[in-house]
């Protein structure tokens, strides 16, 4: 199949078990005839490591419960508790509802942003699983923190290296009418951050989360930080987008991706639901 590539084997003798296609050349793969739910265990790992890889990771034709996405969740890793997670929903607590219909003010993930990167643990894998899409529209951009790293200047990927920057959810939270500012976490993370899994540096930093850089004054990081979200935003080489359809579940890594999703859909409906896994905390690239 055209533009088809193996997921790479972990063992000396080992066949590759996943087969799947780039969907650009820095960012993305959707993967062939696969179902999800019926994974093996080297097959979960060949998921990790493309993940870890490409960033982004489609499945289409799932049929999948909330209680087999929450199963299928848990063999990724320990799973992430939303700190604005709504009770009351029925659903178990590590399950998010992802919702906007007509009557929405707001969508959820309008802004580019890595899920929840406030927390001392940020997610790591992120698992949506969409039951209700627009017949047009609502897509979910991506942008690879590698390529938007190694796009800069090595004398501005010096500079950043030396930096952490301070995330908070506060803000964010309160404005969308989750409570008081102080229930929410806040921690400091480099900006140029290392996946564990590839040793690769990429950016971490976002609009929905980012307050300040520490090390500089609040004029120097308004500057620095306008500069790279505008870099990640417009550098359109970077970027994949995913047209959602029902069925469709997408999986990507906060630690070497951001995201945008699209709402140009009001007044139809786009409902489904998310799984994290907790990440480690950052840690900055050498």
């Amino acid at each position: 199949m055209a533009g088809a590539r193996a997921v790479p084997g972990t063992g000396r003798h080992r066949q590759p078990m996943l087969t799947s296609r780039e969907m650009t050349p820095v960012v993305g793969s959707e993967l062939v005839a696969c179902r999800l739910s019926e994974f093996s265990d080297v097959e979960v790992h060949d998921l990790e490591q493309l993940l870890a890889q490409r960033g982004v990771v489609v499945a289409r034709d799932q049929r999948m419960t909330t209680e087999e996405q929450v199963a299928f969740g848990r063999r990724l890793g320990e799973l992430h508790v939303h700190p604005a997670r709504t009770t009351g929903a029925g659903l178990p607590p590590e399950v998010l509802e992802i919702h906007a219909d007509a009557s929405s003010t707001r969508a959820p993930g309008e802004k580019w942003h890595t899920d929840v990167s406030c927390d001392q643990r940020p997610p790591a894998i992120s698992m949506l699983r969409l039951e209700v899409v627009p017949d047009v529209g609502g897509d979910t951009v991506f942008a690879s923190m590698y390529a938007a790293y190694d796009a800069l200047s090595q004398r501005m990927q010096s500079f950043l290296k030396g930096l952490t920057a301070r995330h908070e959810g506060g803000s964010l939270y309160v404005s969308r009418g989750y409570g008081a500012e102080a229930a929410y976490p806040a921690a400091e993370h480099p900006i140029v951050r290392m996946h564990p899994d590839t040793g690769r540096a990429a950016l971490y930093v976002n609009p929905n989360f980012t307050t300040r850089i520490c090390q500089l004054t609040p004029r120097e990081s308004d500057v620095v930080l306008r500069f790279l979200y505008d870099h990640i935003a417009y550098n359109v080489a970077a970027q994949a987008r995913v047209r959602w359809a029902p069925g469709t579940v997408v999986l990507w890594d906060n630690r070497c991706v951001q995201h945008q999703a699209i709402w140009d859909y009001w007044p139809a409906t786009r409902h489904g639901y998310r799984v994290s896994t907790v990440g480690e905390k950052p840690v900055a690239a050498l």
